[in-house]
């Protein structure tokens, strides 16, 4: 949690914690997932922090242990408590083991109401869905106060995986992968390539390891999919790192033309070059510079955007992200997606297409910078895309929208846009 706390993502803090100590790489998936779910309900488990702890000034390391051991004893089982503690009193030391003591039985003995009385509508369901009262407001404003219940509390989704053809010799579909692992599979209707897995990923490593498939939400993959690359053309991938885009636009033009991916990040192209390497993408060239400021010359066929954004589509797997969240922060992400779509448009050609995407589900980054942009630039129209998934655009009927609780997908916004001339 210090990693995470001090800008490292959650993903990223885990691997660099079990590359420091290989045999925790066993704990790799349940590590992510409980420090997934403490962050997720922050709010609570720091309520409880300052009850209990309020007069002691801790480090940072110490204030993240506690935010763990505050999380595990409240949701660990009856028959885990033990080990639990065992565990916990394992990675303490010095003064901190005297305070996890007080803090074990502070926590076992503690009865919490986690909604306040006299708390109004809108404070308690913050609590009750761990989301900052500020999202709250917005969502009851913006979807209605029923439909906003179940986007601020979404079920789980599935992970899906795309059978990668470039290193399956353009073979699709379960038996590239491997016969054994068909039940682990699950089909996703209108997709011949993207599948739900179910389990751990480490029971596919062998064919994970061979490129043999990726792992990529299904929402990012049907933007790639609406934007219609095909063999031969001349893409601009804007912020492409991790890598998933590029070689899903790679399999799509069976890795015949030219992708250019920009990311801003040297750490992110690196795993950008580490992703494409393994996906057996051979029409990719990184760009490490700012999307917004390119010196890239000449005209694409394809422009594909998905620029920073406030990420409130993935907050289930960046649940660091909606505490930091605020109005200042959409509008800010709304400026810089608006200025990066201008340069978008500079380097499409007539005739050519922006595919522009984000996994946000505020207006603001979304119909608001395509209505803008439009307005602005009559040569440009918005043209429909993906009419059998997800839900049509606020006011942008030509757009398509995706939410977690009612399409298994991240929350996720997609517009396709053509250059007549």
């Amino acid at each position: 949690m210090p990693l995470v706390e001090s800008g490292t993502g959650e993903t990223q803090a885990i691997r660099k914690i079990v590359s420091q100590n290989p045999a925790l790489r066993v704990y790799r998936d349940e590590g992510r997932d409980v420090l997934l779910a403490a962050l997720a309900e922050l709010d609570l488990v720091d309520r409880i922090g300052q009850v209990a702890l309020s007069d002691l000034q801790l480090s940072r390391q110490d204030k993240s242990l506690s935010r763990l051991t505050i999380y595990a004893i409240r949701n660990c089982a009856p028959s885990e408590m033990g080990k639990v503690m065992t565990a916990l009193r394992g990675v303490t030391s010095g003064e901190m083991r005297r305070r996890l003591e007080y803090l074990f039985g502070f926590l076992q003995t503690l009865e919490t109401d986690t909604v306040p009385t006299g708390s109004s509508d809108i404070e308690r369901t913050a609590l009750r869905t761990h989301n900052p009262t500020w999202w709250v407001q917005y969502c009851y404003r913006v979807f209605g106060r029923t439909r906003a219940l179940r986007i601020l509390s979404p079920p789980s989704r599935p992970r899906y995986a795309r059978v990668n053809t470039l290193r399956n010799r353009g073979r699709r579909g379960l038996l590239s992968i491997g016969k054994s692992l068909s039940d682990k599979w699950g089909k996703v209707k209108g997709l011949e390539d993207v599948f739900v897995i179910s389990g751990s990923l480490s029971q596919f490593a062998g064919q994970f390891e061979n490129g043999l498939f990726q792992v990529q939400d299904l929402a990012s993959f049907l933007a790639v999919s609406a934007s219609g690359p095909a063999p031969g053309e001349k893409v601009l991938d804007l912020c492409a790192a991790p890598g998933a885009k590029t070689a899903a636009l790679a399999q799509f033009m069976k890795n015949r033309g030219t992708i250019i991916s920009v990311d801003y990040s040297y750490r992110r192209m690196t795993d950008w070059r580490r992703e494409t390497h393994r996906l057996g993408v051979k029409i990719g060239s990184p760009l490490v510079a700012d999307a917004s400021e390119l010196g890239v010359r000449g005209l694409f066929d394809l422009v594909l955007l998905d620029p920073p954004c406030s990420g409130t589509g993935i907050f289930d797997n960046n649940p660091r992200m909606k505490w930091r969240l605020s109005r200042k922060l959409v509008e800010k992400c709304s400026q810089l997606q608006g200025r990066m779509l201008a340069k978008a448009a500079d380097l499409t050609r007539p005739g050519g297409r922006i595919l522009y995407c984000t996994c946000s589900i505020t207006t603001e980054e979304n119909e608001s910078v395509v209505s803008e942009f439009l307005r602005n630039n009559s040569e440009f129209e918005l043209i429909p895309c993906l009419n059998s998934f997800g839900s049509e655009g606020i006011g942008l009927r030509e757009a398509r929208r995706f939410y977690p609780h009612q399409d298994q997908t991240a929350g996720y916004f997609v517009a396709k846009i053509q250059r007549s001339q």
